[in-house]
């Protein structure tokens, strides 16, 4: 049932749309009418909840605008059918971007007033459709949280997350008991592929679930959110701080119970705890790290990253895809995004004080390297000029982050600067191939992207350089090349306007006079009975 209300100071009109939907619309109710204009219209919005407002648009006043902004502010569902007089066109149209369905002109035909009705009722049709789709997507999702769940713990163990407040939101949300310490444990399967030859399929899939099941049974007195990696590998995020040997107890349980209970063998790596969530990927890494040394002490083991590399606080916590984005970002000549960079992978070094010796100049010579290797791979000449961008000599003398930073920063500007110079000649080089093509192929269909293949770009960036350098389009060059031959044949052959435009490149003469007259501010035919003057008087023959 659509509940309306109807608003108009002329009873007689209330009376007679109240007559007429009550006749002939017997989903539609009217729950009720005001015909006062000074009455509260927001109180009996809240008190009537209707969905439809019918109403006398000059009923909403002088201030009638802004009013029903103000109520599909309000109430964003609310829709209207307003009417008036021919006057009122403007304002009543301009409603529409504040929910007016419809409108129509006074006096009020019942023709008129069905088929706005008949609209309302087939929007609202349409949006409880859409709200039921809506309902049953909101219950599927509920249904299937844990998915949402467990892809979240992914995003955070593969460092995908970068906010921390992001992070607590989302434990929030999924009601994840976690304050300060992150430790992650990773259980893998020692001898999957062996394994997996004697086992069902169905027994393959549900492996790792039964693992994270015994994790949590195991450690229910810890705040800990398990995460199936793969079919053979399970990942724990162990809340709080305990003493190592206490968390590798834990580990040696869970690992004697999933025997006890699977009758499987699991190798766990155990990574360092770290204060806050943003260090739970850099757990994580180390843990995978530390069952690499299965191999070296067995399987069948709990190997904490602390035992295997003590010394080793860098190697995980270095933001290693943010130098790789250093090095394209820099071979693209986008300085400001190098040093928003820089920063973010120097701060990742502060936070690992002490660095070993030597370390510095090794981890600036391995970006300058892969700069000039990057450049290379995609053609940039800057091979006669590079050591003179990053001289090898001072990154000798490279001793500490300040020094390495300002190194960095100050070799990654000149570079950039002398990428965007290239580029800015080889964009002008490339704009005048391209205007070179357009004077040689004027005349062929599709020129744009023709010119594109040929010069080994795409079409819009072809148009980008052509707007940034001759202030017009591709198109529009062309245009001017062929109406410019258009003129010569003009003047100088007895050609006819359909053959003039077969000949610079146009489907017919319609098309040609078309660009002339828009282009050359004249008609094709005045333009003929100009020159064909001229010639008269000065006895000029073609």
């Amino acid at each position: 049932m659509i509940n309306i209300l109807l608003a108009d100071t002329d009873q007689e009109n209330i009376k007679n749309i109240r007559s007429y939907i009550k006749g002939m619309f017997a989903s539609l109710n009217i729950s009720a009418a005001l015909t006062d204009p000074n009455h509260d219209i927001m109180a009996a919005l809240r008190d009537g909840a209707p969905d439809l407002i019918i109403a006398d648009i000059r009923f909403f006043g002088a201030s009638g605008y802004a009013l029903m902004r103000d109520i599909h502010e309000r109430y964003p569902n609310l829709r209207f059918i307003v009417y008036g007089y021919y006057s009122d066109s403007e304002y009543m149209e301009r409603g529409r971007e504040f929910g007016v369905l419809e409108y129509v002109y006074r006096p009020l035909r019942r023709a008129d007033l069905s088929r706005c009705l008949n609209t309302a009722i087939n929007y609202f049709e349409r949006a409880d459709v859409k709200r039921r789709e809506e309902i049953r997507f909101e219950e599927h999702y509920k249904e299937h949280l844990e998915i949402y769940r467990e892809l979240f713990m992914r995003n955070l163990l593969n460092g995908r997350i970068d906010s921390e407040s992001e992070i607590y939101g989302s434990f929030t949300y999924f009601q994840m008991v976690y304050d300060k310490g992150f430790t992650v444990l990773l259980l893998r399967v020692d001898q999957f592929k062996k394994r997996i030859l004697v086992m069902e399929e169905m027994e393959k899939h549900i492996l790792s679930l039964k693992i994270a099941h015994i994790i949590r049974e195991k450690a229910s007195n810890y705040h800990i959110q398990t995460v199936m990696v793969d079919f053979n590998s399970v990942a724990a995020v162990l809340g709080g701080y305990d003493d190592l040997e206490k968390i590798i107890s834990l580990c040696d349980g869970i690992k004697d119970e999933i025997f006890a209970q699977m009758g499987v063998r699991v190798t766990v790596g155990l990574g360092r705890t770290y204060d806050g969530p943003l260090g739970v990927s850099v757990s994580y890494r180390e843990a995978e790290s530390a069952l690499r040394y299965r191999f070296h002490l067995g399987e069948n083991t709990v190997i904490p990253i602390h035992y295997m590399e003590p010394a080793n606080n860098i190697t995980y916590r270095f933001p290693a895809e943010k130098e790789s984005r250093l090095v394209f970002t820099a071979v693209i000549g986008e300085y400001n995004y190098c040093k928003e960079l820089l920063e973010e992978i120097f701060d990742a070094l502060r936070a690992c004080e002490p660095l070993p010796d030597k370390l510095l100049p090794k981890l600036v010579m391995s970006i300058v390297i892969s700069i000039n290797r990057y450049a290379s791979e995609k053609d940039i000449p800057v091979q006669t000029n590079f050591t003179s961008f990053f001289p090898s000599k001072e990154v000798l003398g490279i001793n500490t982050i300040e020094s390495a930073f300002e190194y960095l920063d100050n070799t990654l500007r000149n570079f950039c600067g002398f990428i965007l110079d290239s580029h800015l000649k080889q964009d002008g080089e490339m704009v005048e191939k391209a205007k070179d093509i357009c004077e040689r192929r004027y005349y062929e269909s599709t020129p744009l992207p023709r010119i594109a293949l040929e010069l080994g770009t795409t079409p819009e960036y072809i148009n980008r350089l052509f707007l940034d350098s001759e202030k017009k389009t591709v198109a529009d060059y062309i245009t001017g090349i062929r109406l410019r031959e258009a003129k010569k044949l003009i003047r100088e052959t007895e050609m006819n306007d359909d053959m003039v435009a077969v000949k610079v490149g146009y489907d017919d003469s319609r098309q040609l006079r078309g660009a002339f007259r828009q282009h050359e501010g004249i008609n094709i035919s005045d333009y003929r009975s100009q020159y064909n003057a001229v010639n008269s008087f000065t006895g000029r023959r073609r």
